[in-house]
């Protein structure tokens, strides 16, 4: 060293810890430990979403959804988180077969669809109209699809016109990515109920419902969810495979069972699919 310089800078000291969160009903199920315990690898290098998926954005909007995680009893809310992770898990996976600690260790992995192939414009409608140059592929949590969906969300939160216009808002804000999660499982979309209807025991089948097997459990979120692809086709289907695979794994760390009818193999879809699967 020459007599110009001082000595090394002392390293930079280790960011603090988080601070605790107000979890609300949520955190009282998914504490924070066990949201990195669920998604160990969500900030791996091989992942492409890599520190997009924090606690703080999961819980801070389920807030704007109050009846999410506090719906019945004990049990019942711990299905339904279940079941939301493991759908969610399912569209942002970044697992394989052979994958450290197998394929359902690795949720929350994409937050856009991967090549984001298609603009998935439903030039339908008038309401939520396309805009130019705009891909309405997947983003999110639930890979949130079309441009009916994200006006819909928008619209929700006062942002239609906004989020038509530059669709990457969801990828650019974890917590509205995950509230527009939470506003697509809390939704009644007829003639499909919320997933949170479903798994709270608030539906009802219909008769047509049941003439076309869509009875209660897991396996009618998926088909409410991506119903017309991978639904009423026969089984084994590897996509529903990985749905049920997440949502075993996360009834479990809970203490719960998974209920029954977990695939929708022999159910009729709903049409008009709205939530497209990676």
């Amino acid at each position: 060293m020459n007599c110009t310089d001082g000595p090394d800078a002392p390293p930079s000291p280790s960011p603090p810890p988080p601070g605790p969160v107000d979890g609300g009903a949520l955190g009282k199920i998914i504490s924070r430990e066990m949201f990195e315990e669920m998604f160990p690898f969500r900030n791996d290098h091989r992942c492409h979403a890599v520190n997009f998926y924090t606690y703080e954005a999961f819980i801070a909007a389920a807030k704007s959804f109050p009846a999410f995680a506090a719906t019945g009893d004990d049990e019942t809310r711990k299905r339904e988180v279940a079941a939301f992770l493991g759908q969610t898990s399912h569209e942002t996976t970044g697992g394989w077969e052979t994958a450290d600690l197998g394929a359902d260790h690795w949720g929350y992995c994409w937050n856009k669809e991967d090549g984001c192939p298609s603009d998935y414009c439903d030039s339908r409608s008038v309401q939520y109209p396309c805009v130019s140059g705009q891909r309405y592929c997947g983003r999110g949590p639930i890979q949130l699809t079309g441009n009916v969906n994200y006006g819909q969300y928008g619209e929700s939160i006062g942002l239609k016109d906004q989020l038509l216009q530059d669709a990457d808002m969801l990828i650019r804000n974890a917590t509205m990515a995950f509230e527009a999660a939470y506003w697509f499982w809390m939704t009644t979309q007829p003639p499909k109920p919320s997933c949170h209807d479903v798994m709270v025991g608030a539906w009802t089948p219909t008769d047509e419902d049941i003439r076309a097997n869509r009875l209660p459990g897991y396996g009618i979120t998926t088909n409410i969810i991506n119903g017309g692809l991978e639904c009423g086709h026969g089984g084994p289907d590897d996509r529903v495979e990985d749905r049920i695979d997440y949502y075993e794994r996360y009834t479990k760390m809970l203490g719960i069972s998974p209920g029954d009818n977990l695939d929708c193999y022999n159910m009729q879809h709903y049409p008009n699919a709205l939530v497209q699967s990676m």
